[in-house]
């Protein structure tokens, strides 16, 4: 999270994830604000594309983190909505390097390639967006 917070680069919130349950858990190790987009079990239809639009446009929000199957059962359920959200993330995001975060999943070679495709395996990925990437 250390990564993050000084990062963050004074928005409101310090990352969107799946759960609640991931969310909470972020919150208490950050003391930071954290978004859960798909509720306590991952599988609630709570973020929508005009919503994260909306959040990231006005650089309330930078980081948004898709993928991981620990936690509740994935993002929104597979859910067209969250399925909408996660294309336009990985669109207009740009995936940040695990080793820029520390992440402890022991991924690959962390190149490019890799990033672009751990989404849809049950690794996660962490993405970065700016009011500039909002159309």
């Amino acid at each position: 999270m250390t990564y993050l917070e000084k990062h963050q680069d004074g928005a409101k919130w310090l990352l969107a994830v799946s759960s609640s349950q991931s969310a909470a858990q972020l919150i208490v190790s950050s003391g930071e604000p954290v978004i859960s987009m798909w509720g306590w079990s991952g599988s609630d239809r709570a973020m929508t594309l005009a919503r994260l639009k909306e959040l990231v446009k006005k650089g309330e929000l930078h980081y948004i983190q898709l993928g991981g199957g620990g936690m509740g059962g994935g993002p929104g359920g597979g859910s067209d909505v969250s399925s909408e959200v996660t294309q336009w993330v990985q669109k207009n995001g740009t995936a940040v390097k695990e080793s820029e975060y520390g992440s402890t999943s022991g991924s690959g070679s962390g190149s490019d390639s890799s990033a672009d495709t751990s989404a849809q395996s049950n690794q996660s990925t962490i993405y970065r967006l700016d009011p500039s990437d909002v159309s």
